[in-house]
């Protein structure tokens, strides 16, 4: 009798260590609304493991400095955003004509420690349905609506404008068909680290073409071609990943196919003009430049490139050597 219940007893142990998993960003995904038109993912712990993270954020930690009252603040809350944050999914959600933005955190968080502290400095508690939150103080709106912080749990909070967080954590959600037609269409992998994906509103067209329009844009910035060709996107595709290099893709669906040749064209020429800009002042980019793919299919056009981890750590420590020896964030 002991062998079957040795098993029965590893197997509870196992399904228990299953239930206790922390949240990642395919439990925050199952939140958003199936309505929403832009949905990004990151894997906050995965990249956070990676040793160019870690080296980055303990340089950032040693050079950066808050103001006293948000470090006072984050102090009370329990609260280290670069070390407790796991996973972030953050969705723009259609609301009639307009459109409204709220983020899901995953991580470590004491509750009661940020309730604490987010009603010293004039939070309300509130709920969302069943959901215990904070209508912020009056400032920190979004486009003049107000901003809450929902503790959907000890370890997930939703904060952003509050019709998107109300339906955020309105229950009844299995995740977001704009990525799983870009999963099926196999431009995202949802497991890397990053990635997202949206459709580009008619407002978001009209905004660039009024810009162009009133002449705002820089005409002599190499990629001015390619914003001015993006007004014809109606959908895109990103992800990253980060192993010896960042290697990033994405693909854009644009509304015709000839439009789509003409995007690629002028993302290629923007290409050109950057290894041109880069051969004097950074001449180990011309060879990544030069690696980037650009294809246009039908409709869509995809592109890919890498850039060595090394090189990327090289660029920003010269960047850190030109820039103020104070941050703040």
């Amino acid at each position: 009798m002991r062998k079957p219940l040795v098993a029965a007893v590893s197997l509870n142990l196992l399904a228990a260590a299953a239930l206790a998993a922390p949240p990642g960003v395919a439990d925050l995904l199952r939140m958003v609304p199936p309505t929403a038109q832009f949905v990004v993912g990151l894997d906050a712990a995965t990249l956070r493991a990676h040793p160019a993270v870690q080296k980055a954020l303990f340089e950032h930690a040693s050079r950066a400095h808050l103001d006293a009252d948000a470090a006072a603040f984050l102090a009370e809350a329990g609260l280290d955003p670069l070390r407790d944050v796991n996973a972030i999914v953050a969705a723009v959600i259609p609301d009639g004509a307009t459109t409204h933005g709220a983020a899901a955190f995953a991580g470590r968080f004491d509750p009661d420690a940020l309730a604490a502290a987010l009603t010293k400095r004039g939070a309300t508690p509130t709920t969302l349905g069943a959901v215990p939150a904070f209508r912020l103080p009056e400032g920190e709106h979004h486009h003049g609506a107000a901003a809450v912080l929902a503790q959907v749990s000890r370890d997930v909070l939703v904060i952003g404008n509050e019709t998107a967080v109300a339906a955020i954590v309105a229950p009844g959600h299995g995740g977001s068909p704009l990525l799983d037609k870009a999963v099926a269409a196999g431009q995202i992998d949802p497991r890397a680290p990053f990635w997202a994906v949206g459709t580009i509103p008619a407002a978001a067209h009209r905004h660039a073409a009024a810009l162009e329009e009133r002449g705002e844009a820089e005409p002599d910035h190499p990629l001015h071609h390619v914003l001015a060709a993006a007004g014809v996107v109606r959908r895109i595709a990103l992800q990253a990943s980060l192993d010896d290099s960042l290697r990033v893709s994405g693909v854009a669906s644009a509304d015709t196919a000839e439009n789509a040749e003409l995007l690629r064209d002028a993302a290629k020429g923007a290409l050109a003009a950057l290894r041109l800009g880069a051969q004097d002042e950074h001449p180990e980019l011309v060879d990544v430049l030069r690696g980037v793919q650009v294809r246009a299919s039908g409709t869509e056009v995809a592109v890919s490139g890498a850039i060595p981890v090394a090189l990327l750590e090289k660029l920003a420590a010269e960047h850190a050597g030109c820039a103020p020896k104070h941050s703040t964030i």
